[in-house]
């Protein structure tokens, strides 16, 4: 296993609310194997855990910030003062660095607390850097989209390995990466047709047709995937 999956783990399996590996570890874990490098690690968390999770993080010596997104541009990074920070309301990602991180914030010129950040690295190396995304769960569902349209039940959502990491199933993640940032975008184009290429072969026959259901809905006038996942069943 991944030593940043490991560490990973160490840190969390004691936090007292409900995380899991997703992203490209996420895949490597359904795998079994690793497959490429990773920019970082990431860690999904459910929206109503955020409070519980930043007060965590920082009681474990992590500085936690609120991603920023602005149209058009990486965005910047905005620190989160305590659990109790009202930037927590409206939040979508948290991330949470040591002295190390392959992300470097700098104050955005004219700004208070508004930073923008140079990436080192494209592959992260040490513990030093988590990226949590918020997710949302509704009437036992895991929601996958905004509209909501999209779901999966949670005892198949979030699966373990035998030494008992959690992680996000396979099908979701291929799910989320069918968006036009993961198809388009140069920081993942690249990495996307990989992960696919390596995780529908190795997927069930249930875990498929809720993919091409869950594809159908998100995207009615079809998608370039369909094909070779219908190939497979």
């Amino acid at each position: 296993m991944n030593e940043l999956i490991s560490k990973g783990h160490d840190l969390f399996k004691d936090c007292g609310f409900t995380y899991y590996i997703c992203g490209g570890f996420a895949l490597e874990l359904f795998v079994g194997k690793e497959m490429r490098a990773h920019s970082d690690l990431d860690i999904s968390i459910f929206h109503e855990d955020r409070h519980n999770a930043v007060d965590f993080l920082q009681k474990n010596g992590w500085r936690v910030y609120k991603r920023v997104f602005e149209p058009g541009s990486w965005g910047g990074i905005t620190p989160i003062a305590d659990a109790n920070d009202p930037k927590l309301d409206d939040i979508r990602n948290i991330w949470a660095m040591k002295e190390g991180s392959h992300l470097n914030p700098k104050l955005r010129e004219g700004e208070d607390d508004l930073y923008d950040f140079e990436i080192l690295s494209k592959q992260q190396v040490d513990f030093n850097f988590i990226e949590m995304v918020l997710d949302h769960k509704e009437n036992g569902g895991f929601v996958c989209n905004k509209s909501k349209t999209v779901a999966r039940e949670l005892d198949k959502a979030i699966l373990h390995t035998d030494c008992g990491v959690p992680y996000l199933t396979p099908e979701i993640i291929l799910f989320l990466k069918s968006s036009k940032t993961y198809i388009t975008h140069e920081w993942h184009k690249e990495k996307t047709p990989g992960d696919f290429k390596a995780v529908m072969p190795l997927l069930s026959d249930e875990s498929k047709k809720w993919l091409i259901n869950a594809l159908n809905t998100e995207y009615p006038d079809g998608y370039e995937w369909l094909e070779d996942i219908l190939i497979g069943i």
